[in-house]
């Protein structure tokens, strides 16, 4: 299936410059991503009452190709674009009065056993042949990446990062990036391209996360969260 919306770009989505934000952006596609998931009959509180398993982000992969500002009306399309034993992608399109795709996202979802942590396969926690991938409106490549290595700022989790299923929420460990950044940075010239992250393992209330960064050549900056010295996100920014 194929959920389609159409939304106006408020403030609160929006950086200091009035753009789409990339907190903006990544908060639009959880909502499109859990909504159309939802369609499916895939709800994570089901799942964590039924299967004892929850609903995780493994990857988050966003492309800005036009610019999308402030007031702007878009048109969002959410559907699933790979399935496989394990996981499922699900794409986020974001088109402009002209028709053209102004954002594009991919979203890498598996289910996650509440005790074990481990992940669990789709047709053990109720995701069957009901779920029918749909052709990707663009290509999505993820290309692997080195792991960060300055220290910049350790940070603990606390109650308004975490989420339903008792762990760190995707966006809040972007928020936590972003904050390493000046202000003088984002009004200047970083218009955020790409980003690509990979939550490589869960964190918890209380723990302290060591965010470590590195700049390399054509404006890109690489970041790593580890906890007690285990990664548990790595990142890509480029503008």
């Amino acid at each position: 299936m194929i959920l389609t919306l159409e939304q106006v770009i408020g403030a609160g989505m929006c950086d200091p410059n009035g753009r789409l934000s990339i907190l903006g952006a990544l908060t639009l596609m959880e909502d499109f991503v859990t909504a159309t998931m939802d369609k499916m009959e895939i709800n994570g509180f089901k799942m964590r009452r039924e299967y004892n398993a929850v609903v995780v982000f493994s990857k988050n992969h966003v492309q800005f190709l036009k610019p999308i500002c402030w007031n702007d009306k878009v048109t969002v399309s959410c559907f699933v674009s790979t399935k496989s034993m394990a996981r499922l992608c699900v794409d986020v399109c974001v088109k402009n009065t002209q028709g053209e795709i102004a954002m594009y996202g991919r979203t890498e979802v598996c289910a996650v056993d509440v005790e074990s942590g481990r992940i669990r396969r789709l047709d053990a926690v109720g995701i069957g042949d009901k779920v029918v991938a749909v052709p990707a409106l663009s290509p999505m490549e993820w290309e692997p990446f080195e792991v960060a290595g300055e220290l910049v700022e350790n940070v603990t989790v606390r109650t308004s990062n975490i989420d339903y299923a008792g762990h760190t929420n995707n966006v809040e460990y972007i928020r936590l990036l972003l904050n390493t950044f000046s202000l003088d940075e984002w009004r200047g010239g970083i218009v955020p391209r790409e980003l690509q992250v990979a939550y490589v393992s869960q964190s918890f209330l209380g723990d302290n996360l060591a965010i470590y960064r590195e700049n390399r050549l054509g404006n890109e900056r690489l970041f790593t969260i580890k906890k007690d010295e285990q990664d548990v996100l790595r990142c890509a920014l480029r503008w």
